[in-house]
């Protein structure tokens, strides 16, 4: 016993010599997350200082050969408080820690003490999540998209789709490393950036700083990583998950292979980080039998990313994304069987040129992108589609063949600390859109029919010619954050959009508070209001080529009954009151969605173990794009309108333990209400429009989720 014990730990005992040290990078931004650069990063206690660097000009520094351990990491620079924080380096890997400085007001000294970190002085409420948290959890997250199921009021319905406070996709912005990469003709998200690249995902609910827009419910912010000072290679998941039915191998269920490589070209100068996915899945539908209830998804997801160092005052990054993917039999269910179901294609390519230059005591960013979305919607056959109330048959009735692209040009500069009743960090930037979108819509007949296979209706559609629409679009925006006192902090700014194709110029301030009442720091009050403005997608502007319908009604002897009802698509204007932060005529396709959104917030550190946040937020949406379908036979019109209007409610309570190395437990509960227009443009103008179109109706938003319980963490077992 004794043997078998010393030899225990002699085991334990060269394991923990033998832990390879790590890599440790560090992120300092200000209290409006830009970069600072030049600051001062210290890792270790002050008696026993182990490293110390300068930032770059993207505020980031990297530590190479960090051993093993728990480690202090302190910024500071001339007019901003020291930030602290602890990291963990464990088992060789890459540990991450953003600190942010806060302006500092005319104090005698500064003293750190050991005690929990004090929480951001910010008016935005915001959820971070970092690859070295998610990417261990049973869900295996992939993407980014996979990763924001895991904030409180975002969800995933069972299409697939992300609902972001209760509303489907358009009405959010994604944006990577401050590029808007939603789809120019949709709006949707699309296939998002592998986990692999990621720094950070920040979800913002309610971001009262004004360089944020072209959203009314929130948005998702990517900061992608770049390569370390050393050459690290990764392969995640190499073998297939195979399918066993009745104890027999019924093939590949799923197969989701992922690799990362990054390393120095140069050192010190130039870097390189690449990951790259091969996604397969037969993603089954237990309403149907097997083997006809999958349906079969397959894509390739490439992120590449390139920094060179040209000075200590100036940085260029180029990335490039690259993501096809196909998907056969989309969403299959009882009523809608394989045969019904629609095929869809996708090949995104995003590419970006960044360029961060020190000037003047601030950072000077300004980066250009290329976009193009190809997308193809088809069908399982050429035959008519049939609708029936015990399930659908035949084939989908719709096809389409679109390009869409987007240039976009971005210049912002983030002042160095001012001076002035206070303490003011002040940011101001613009950028220039060109957008365009071509394609061709191509409808079959449908049909619909009664129980007993009674001809009821025909549906039969005027195809029309292929259609090209151009957009552009500038936004200038101004913002600051104004500390008073080292308690009490103030966001505002504003932001001027202006969309050729509404014709319409859209002012959108916002307004945000935050105060720390004690002196512990360890409770900060957060609220804020801001107007916010969806970019209304090219898919609209397509809508007077669509199809136009045809219906056709039949008596029980299967006779027309009556005379064919020929409907017109027609883009309207908006006829309710308008805000007078909206100038324009009110000419057809005048659409300025808008959502006024407020916020109150508490959070509060018990202690380094411990925080507990509440928050309520209340979003009105008005002049939202909906679909009004002539009912009365007056006109024989189809009309999109900006008449539309929703609402969401959300009350959240999340508690946050942490613990060392890394550990974490998050525990979170959520209670919402959504409700709105049912009738709202991308269920009949998305990629896969419904064939029939019924009378709007406010109701709850199938994005309604009144009670939602959320847990996920990290422990370590023995």
């Amino acid at each position: 016993m004794k043997l078998c014990s010393l030899a225990l730990a002699a085991v334990l005992g060269i394991g923990a010599q033998t832990c390879p040290p790590g890599e440790l990078r560090v992120f300092v931004v200000d209290s409006q997350g830009s970069p600072v650069f030049g600051a001062n990063v210290r890792v270790g206690p002050e008696s026993a200082l182990i490293a110390e660097r300068l930032t770059e000009s993207t505020g980031m520094v990297n530590f190479e050969r960090v051993q093993c351990g728990s480690w202090t990491v302190s910024a500071a620079k001339d007019g901003f408080e020291t930030a602290v924080k602890t990291a963990q380096i464990t088992g060789g890997g890459v540990a991450t820690v953003s600190l942010v400085l806060s302006p500092k007001m005319v104090r005698s000294s500064v003293d750190v003490v050991e005690s929990a970190p004090p929480v951001e002085q910010a008016a935005t409420n915001k959820t971070e999540l970092h690859p070295t948290e998610v990417k261990t959890l049973p869900t295996n997250p992939a993407t980014v998209t996979d990763t924001l199921p895991l904030v409180p009021g975002v969800v995933r319905s069972q299409d697939g789709e992300l609902k972001i406070a209760g509303t489907s996709e358009q009405h959010s912005a994604l944006v990577v490393n401050q590029t808007d990469v939603t789809d120019p003709a949709t709006g949707k998200f699309g296939q998002t950036v592998p986990v692999d690249s990621i720094e950070t995902v920040t979800v913002l609910n309610t971001p009262f700083l004004a360089q944020y827009g072209r959203f009314t419910a929130g948005v998702v912010a990517i900061e992608t990583r770049r390569g370390g000072e050393k050459w690290h290679a990764e392969l995640n998941d190499p073998l297939p998950d195979v399918r066993v039915r009745s104890w027999h191998l019924r093939g590949i269920r799923n197969e989701t292979p992922r690799g990362v490589v990054s390393g120095p070209l140069i050192r010190n100068r130039l870097y390189f980080n690449t990951a790259l996915q091969y996604f397969f899945q037969k993603e089954p539908s237990r309403t149907l039998p097997f083997p006809f209830n999958e349906s079969k998804q397959e894509s390739v997801n490439l992120f590449t990313q390139v920094d060179y160092i040209i000075s200590p005052r100036q940085l260029a990054t180029a990335t490039l994304h690259v993501s096809p993917q196909h998907t056969n039999f989309v969403n299959p269910d009882f009523f809608n069987p394989q045969p019904v179901t629609p095929s869809f294609a996708q090949h995104v390519y995003v590419g970006t040129l960044a360029h961060h230059f020190s000037l003047f005591g601030g950072i000077l960013d300004s980066s250009i992108s290329l976009q193009r979305y190809n997308v193809f919607v088809g069908a399982q056959g050429e035959s008519s589609m049939v609708l029936t109330p015990v399930g659908n048959r035949g084939d989908y009735f719709g096809r389409q063949n679109r390009a869409a692209r987007r240039t976009e040009w971005l210049e912002s500069w983030s002042a160095p600390p001012a001076h002035f009743l206070g303490t003011h960090l002040l940011k101001v930037g613009t950028s220039l859109t060109g957008s365009g979108d071509d394609g061709q819509f191509t409808y079959q007949p449908v049909e619909i029919r009664a129980m007993s296979g009674r001809l009821l209706q025909r549906l039969d559609f005027s195809n029309r010619n292929a259609f090209t629409r151009t957009g552009l679009e500038e936004i200038v925006y101004g913002q600051d954050h104004w500390e008073l006192t080292p308690r009490l902090s103030i966001d505002y700014g504003a932001r001027f959009e202006h969309q050729r194709l509404p014709q319409n110029l859209r002012i959108a301030p916002r307004a945000g508070l935050a105060w720390t009442p004690f002196s512990s720091g360890r409770t900060i009050f957060r609220t804020g209001y801001g107007q916010f403005y969806d970019h209304v997608p090219l898919g609209v502007y397509t809508f007077s080529r669509f199809p136009e319908r045809t219906i056709t009604n039949f008596a029980p002897d299967g006779s027309i009954l009556g005379d064919p009802i020929h409907f017109t698509n027609v883009i309207g204007s908006v006829t309710g009151p308008r805000s007078f932060l909206v100038a324009g005529k009110p000419v057809a396709g005048a659409f300025a969605p808008r959502g006024l959104t407020w916020n109150a917030q508490v959070e509060h550190i018990f202690s380094p173990l411990l925080r507990i946040r509440a928050v309520y937020t209340d979003n009105r949406s008005v002049g939202l794009v909906v679909l009004e379908p002539d009912i009365l036979g007056v006109s024989n019109e189809i009309v999109l309108n900006g008449d539309g209007r929703s609402r969401y409610r959300q009350a959240e309570i999340t508690a946050r333990f942490s613990w060392k190395e890394g550990q974490q437990l998050i525990l979170s509960y959520t209670r919402s209400r959504s409700e709105g227009d049912l009738n709202t443009f991308d269920t009949y103008l998305g990629n896969f429009p419904k064939p029939l179109i019924r009378p709007d109706v406010y109701s709850n938003l199938p994005g309604d989720l009144p009670n939602r319980f959320l847990a996920w963490g990290r422990l370590r077992v023995p």
